[in-house]
């Protein structure tokens, strides 16, 4: 479903338009290597309802067949779409073939023999052609090892071709480069396009055969003591290159295949049957591939349908069956979820309806007119989007493919925004929290389902004290029609690609060896905030400034009902947002998880970085899972500390949350933290991450705008002149920042220095309460940053009560500007604060009052830490912390970025 091009503001990246350009150039020339006239044209991998032992674990254990396609229905389809002779390939077995041979219809026999490569622990496919019913028995006893298969098939003549090389059902370690060097000397044909398989590995696949030269061959053959002629290997001729479909569904058999050249086609059809013929060529390796990679759209198309038909169809596996099975631990207990939820799914008409009407559109049947009566507003669009699906497929392939999987990205968005509108409805119907009234408190102590299933699906009868408030059949009532709707097409598409990277480095390794094709290496770096008031966000948007500035391989994505994208920013719009308004003003923005998949995949991004626990969390561990890619986590806020300063959690319900916040950690191949203090918390005890994927950075300073003065004291303290002492804070206004300290702080101060004052600048929730304790404070209000930077230049010492904070971003925006700090000894302040040489360190509110006094009484200590602050600032520069960072997600530096003075 990712074949829209990113085009915003010089977002879009080369990397697949090259990969594009390179296959349809090779296609072209294939084309024109035989006349049509003399081809007859195959598809040379296909499956139906034989392929009844799925490759794939889970499968196996749920007992569902790779698919449910019947013989007949695959025959009339690849009649549709041109091929002139009939194979099916089914997984070790031709049962398919001979029922046809045995109705008299003429077919090439063939199967996909899964054969075992015993030094790798490897299983691998070998598409097999021209076998009788007694060879067939041998092949599948030789398969358990796939030197005594090839050896047989060339002794026997029988051709024998390597599908998707490049792909394999199983992430296996040993997998090196000296597997390929083998299989370069023990087959003669290869898979270049295969209609299931992506365009990157295509394209591989197709330079690594071209590259195999006689003496590369015979040099492999030699070091792993391999002779190419006891496979019918002829080291001196080119490898022959094949396509075929790789179609389970029934929908897009024939679609890709191979042209198969025969002199005279015509008449020899007269007096030999077209398989023989077929044969005949596969032999002397007379192909030309023809059709198109559908990179994962086609794929995602049919594991949508192949969804479908799992939802109605079914059947229990058994507990004991899953239990037995061979497996880890976690695949049976997935396996065992999934079989609870689609079966609990199947007392749902209305949903095994829409799956029904989803796989006869995908065949290009429309759902009953009258359906539209008889739908409620809501579901009418998507009975117009399965119109559309059935309607392409008359417009051929390419138009097909693209309906299909805009409609699936149309659907998925649509049905999250009804899912939206509907949640607030069902956790008032329940007597549930509000949205609008989350507390910490609550979600925490809340956050739990109950372990007996029972009460789960079907109740209790009790008011539980968790989320099983909203019980899980009050919600299939409600909303499982759109939820599980959307479940399945998220699943479809997370599956389809993930099918095909799970291979990933592999991929990386072979494009490296090659020297060419290589993956783009950028980072789509997500966040929930970047413009909001926040210090997260300020931070953020530095980093954004620098990254733009520099060009440098990194974009930034966030979801935003009214910003417009820009170079190295993508925006999306949200699907739903709301307020927590305990929390002041930040928005909770939810956004639209397929949009944000399209963007990754179009734009050529290989990592991940998220930076923010909300929902860009949810999403960036999706993105992980789909592309199987690296990621990275920024931690801006300890949220333990969080909860302790602004709730009344005790130690357990605390604990809750760190389990939380480790579990999600422990999500990302690493974490980035601000100050030493976390990262001895996350790599010790509590948290337990491994020291190696624990990165210390920091935040980098703004140059200042010289175009900005200092601000008059007088023009916002009555009667203050520029000798009055005057403390300033800039921060939220909240309870955790230490803002309640300042009255205490203040009060102390004043009995040595009668005339202080302070200003503070910035909202939140403990405003009011802090304008009562403090009357006699400046209160200014949200300050933009040049307005801050006044302030900065024209007030005399930034207070920083708060204990709470990871590093403290307003310590660096005071030192640019030459201002001193005191804060406490804590976390990123000590990090940043040389103790008496650019502002203090304190260990309690006594001490802070009296190191401000301290302060004002001498104008040596005033002029020598204001000098020392711009220096410490000027530590902090963005090029190097960037280069660092940049090298810690395994990014390659730009020329331009060269090495500067790292941070003291």
């Amino acid at each position: 479903m990712f074949k829209e091009k990113v085009k915003d503001k010089g977002l879009e990246q080369s990397f697949r338009p090259a990969l594009n350009v390179e296959f349809d150039v090779f296609l072209q020339q294939q084309s024109l290597r035989f006349a049509p006239e003399n081809c007859l044209k195959i598809d040379l991998h296909c499956h139906d309802h034989n392929s009844d032992v799925p490759d794939e674990l889970w499968g196996r254990i749920l007992r569902l067949p790779e698919t449910w396609l019947k013989t007949k229905k695959l025959v009339k389809l690849l009649k549709e779409n041109g091929s002139q002779v009939t194979t099916i390939t089914n997984h070790n077995n031709a049962r398919s073939c001979w029922d046809l041979k045995a109705k008299g219809i003429d077919v090439l026999v063939a199967a996909e023999f899964t054969c075992f490569f015993p030094e790798y622990d490897l299983f691998i496919h070998v598409l097999t052609y021209g076998f009788s019913q007694e060879q067939e028995v041998i092949l599948n006893n030789k398969r358990q090892n796939v030197y005594d298969f090839l050896r047989y098939t060339a002794a026997e003549d029988l051709p024998v071709i390597m599908p998707h090389p490049l792909y394999f059902y199983t992430r296996n370690e040993k997998i090196d480069l000296s597997l390929f060097e083998k299989l370069a000397v023990i087959f003669a044909r290869f898979e270049v396009l295969n209609g299931q398989r992506d365009l990157w590995q295509s394209v591989l696949t197709l330079n690594w055969v071209q590259s195999l030269s006689p003496e590369k061959i015979l040099g492999y053959a030699k070091k792993h003591n391999l002779d190419p002629a006891d496979f019918g290997v002829d080291p001196h001729k080119p490898k022959v290159l094949t396509a075929g479909s790789d179609d389970h569904t029934g929908i897009f058999a024939g679609q890709c295949g191979s042209y198969l050249y025969i002199e005279n086609l015509a008449e020899r059809l007269k007096t030999t049957p077209a398989s023989e013929l077929a044969l005949e060529a596969l032999r002397k390796g007379d192909v030309a591939p023809f059709g198109q990679v559908g990179e994962n759209q086609k794929l995602n198309i049919a594991l949508l349908d192949y969804f479908s038909q799992v939802a109605t169809k079914i059947k229990d596996p058994g507990l004991f069956r899953i239990m037995l099975h061979r497996g880890s631990t976690w695949d049976k207990i997935g396996c065992f979820m999934v079989s609870n939820l689609l079966l609990e799914m199947q007392k749902h008409k209305k949903t095994m309806k829409f799956f029904s009407f989803v796989h006869d559109a995908l065949q290009g049947k429309k759902p009953n007119k009258l359906l539209k009566w008889q739908v409620s507003k809501d579901y009418k669009y998507c009975i117009n989007q399965l119109e559309k699906i059935a309607d392409s497929k008359k417009d051929g392939p390419e138009a097909f493919t693209e309906t299909v999987n805009l409609a699936i990205k149309d659907l998925f968005t649509h049905l999250n925004r009804l899912i939206a509108q509907r949640v607030e409805s069902a956790i008032k119907d329940n007597n549930g929290i509000r949205l609008d009234s989350f507390s910490t408190e609550e979600i925490t102590r809340k956050f739990e389902i109950p372990s007996q299933l029972t009460a789960l699906f079907l109740g209790d009868g009790k008011r539980q004290d968790n989320m099983s408030n909203i019980r899980v059949e009050k919600l299939l009532d409600n909303l499982s029609f759109p939820f599980l709707i959307s479940l399945i097409l998220a699943g479809s598409t997370l599956a389809s690609t993930r099918v095909l990277y799970q291979n990933r480095q592999l991929l990386n390794q072979f494009a490296q060896h090659l020297g060419k094709n290589q993956h783009s290496n950028r980072a789509l770096y997500l966040t929930d905030t970047l413009l909001d008031k926040n210090g997260v966000s300020a931070s953020l948007s530095g980093k954004l400034k620098e990254i733009q500035r520099a060009d440098l391989p990194v974009d930034f994505l966030i979801c935003h009902a009214d910003l417009d994208s820009a170079p190295h920013l993508h925006v999306v719009r949200p699907i739903t947002e709301f307020e927590v308004h305990r929390y002041g003003e930040q928005k909770i923005r939810i956004p639209d998880l397929m949009e944000i998949a399209t963007i990754f995949y179009d734009g050529g991004y290989d990592r991940i970085i998220c930076s923010t626990e909300g929902p860009m969390a949810a999403v960036s561990l999706f993105i992980q899972q789909m592309f199987n890619v690296p990621s990275y986590f920024f931690m801006h806020t300890d949220w333990v500390d969080f909860i302790k300063h602004t709730t009344d959690l005790n130690q357990h319900e605390r604990d809750r949350v760190r389990r939380l916040m480790r579990a999600l950690y422990n999500r990302y191949d690493g974490v980035f933290v601000l100050n030493s203090e976390h990262k001895e918390w996350l790599t010790g005890y509590e948290m337990q991450l491994e020291e190696d994927k624990v990165f210390l950075t920091a935040h980098h300073t703004q140059p200042r705008d010289l175009g900005i003065h200092k601000i008059s004291k007088a023009s916002i303290i009555p009667g203050a002149n520029n000798d009055t002492p005057v403390l300033f804070i800039a921060c939220r206004i909240s309870k955790e920042k230490g803002i309640l300290e300042l009255p205490e702080i203040v009060k102390r101060a004043k009995k040595h220095i009668p005339n202080l004052k302070i200003v503070v600048a910035g909202s939140g929730p403990a405003e009011q309460q802090l304008k009562q304790a403090l009357p006699e404070a400046i209160f200014l209000g949200w300050q933009d940053k040049k307005q801050l930077a006044a302030l900065y230049l024209g007030l005399d010492l930034f207070v920083f009560p708060s204990r709470f904070d990871t590093f403290g971003n307003v310590i660096l925006e005071a030192f640019v500007h030459g201002m001193p700090t005191i804060a406490y000894n804590c976390k990123g302040p000590k990090d940043i604060i040389q103790n008496n040489k650019n502002g203090y360190l304190v260990g309690d509110i006594a001490e802070m009052s009296d190191k401000i006094v301290e302060y004002f009484s001498s104008q040596n200590i005033q002029s020598n830490m204001q000098q020392h602050a711009l220096q410490r600032a000027a530590e902090y520069q963005a090029e190097p912390i960037m280069q660092q960072f940049l090298q810690d997600v395994g990014l390659e530096l730009p020329i331009m970025y060269n090495n500067q003075k790292t941070v003291a």
